[in-house]
């Protein structure tokens, strides 16, 4: 009688040797994709002896492959590998557990094994492209194309246009168009398609930064064939930014692939001097409350007040003045509250002429004399007349 403990070590006996043989088989089927002719005994179609025991080859290992497959010989980009001939660099040619009869059972670990920057990029970088995280050849065609690095479309627009539909829906539609998609190096001039350490795969570490790689210089527009304001310069001489200027973010502003509104601003903003007040066709009231301009009376709205009677309200929603005729929506320097030192009303040029007082100010502009303004006492001459 066989006794109770050495039934538990025949039994575990048992199990071990079953694990192990569902390992090697499971390993060994993992190793049955095979090469056809070598699946099905042909060696003779690439070999000298038909029976493959000895490895000279018939000819070039480029031309045994293009004797069956694909050539690529009139493409006008060929990978390197494929232009030497090198297929076996990349396929196992007898058999592989990889699909394709790949070497590596990863894509972006058989293409890294030669692309090492990229592979050490790959690494150290903390947004990758979500593409190029998936596999290399969701853009790249390993073996050949007719666009430059093998790409599937050209590099520096098209191909970003095959993913991000909303984009191209937005550069082809919009009404005001951003030059820097249609020129240079467009999409990638901007945004690295690899990797970045920077938020949007950017070349630069914010959206201003960015930007004033070109607006460092005065640029003309296509919208109204305008001058536009150097504001690298203007950012440089006004140091008192706004706020959006402050976080490196002019995107919080405009929309860089293009926009419907003036300047390629994301939501509506007045073009000229003077013009009926609506806090929708103000991109300014996404920030800023609108109380500070629609409440006609105030102690709390805003400081620009006499007494209780809102200046704001009576320059903007009475009198038709534009945010923009008086405030810098960039930088200032004089001035506070971004305050400009010289605007525009129609073709005239003129001087805010602002003098600040503890509780409140003055200016002395062309449409009226020096008015006064003074939060704790009311002053009889705030109410600017029409000239």
């Amino acid at each position: 009688m066989i006794k109770s403990h050495n039934k538990s070590s025949i039994l575990l006996s048992i199990l071990l040797i079953f694990f192990a043989t569902s390992l090697y088989a499971k390993g060994a089927s993992a190793k049955m994709i095979k090469h056809a002719p070598f699946a099905n005994g042909e060696c003779g179609k690439c070999h000298v002896d038909k029976k493959g025991k000895n490895a000279k080859l018939k000819d070039e290992v480029s031309e045994l492959c293009y004797s069956c497959h694909k050539t690529y010989k009139k493409n006008n980009f060929i990978h390197g590998p494929v232009a030497a001939g090198a297929c076996t660099l990349c396929h196992d040619p007898h058999e592989s557990k990889n699909p394709k009869l790949l070497l590596n059972s990863s894509i972006n670990e058989l293409c890294t094994s030669c692309h090492t920057e990229k592979g050490e990029m790959l690494k150290t970088k903390s947004n990758i492209h979500p593409p190029v995280k998936d596999k290399c050849t969701n853009c790249h065609d390993p073996h050949a194309e007719n666009f430059k690095f093998q790409l599937k479309a050209d590099r520096k627009k098209d191909l970003c246009l095959m993913c991000h539909v909303e984009k191209k829906e937005r550069i082809t539609n919009s009404k005001i168009k951003h030059g820097a998609i249609e020129m240079g190096d467009k999409c990638i001039g901007c945004h690295n398609p690899h990797t970045s350490g920077n938020p949007k795969l950017l070349r630069a570490e914010d959206s201003k930064t960015l930007c004033l790689k070109c607006h460092n210089k005065s640029v003309t527009t296509d919208e109204d064939n305008q001058k536009l304001l150097n504001i690298g310069e203007h950012l440089a001489k006004n140091t008192d930014w706004h706020g959006p200027i402050l976080w490196g973010d002019c995107a919080a502003c405009h929309n860089p692939h293009g926009s419907n509104n003036f300047r390629m601003l994301k939501k509506p903003f007045p073009k000229g001097s003077t013009v009926k007040f609506s806090a929708d066709g103000y991109i300014c009231f996404n920030c800023h409350e609108p109380k500070k301009i629609t409440d006609k009376y105030t102690i709390e709205d805003t400081n620009f007040r006499d007494g209780d009677k809102n200046i704001h309200y009576i320059h903007v929603n009475s009198k038709r003045i534009t945010c923009r005729a008086c405030h810098d929506f960039h930088g200032t320097k004089k001035y506070p509250h971004h305050l400009r030192e010289e605007s525009t009303f129609g073709t005239a040029k003129f001087s805010i002429r602002y003098i600040g007082s503890p509780t409140g100010g003055s200016c002395d502009p062309i449409c009226h004399n020096r008015r006064s303004y003074d939060r704790n006492s009311k002053l009889i001459n705030s109410e600017p007349p029409t000239k």
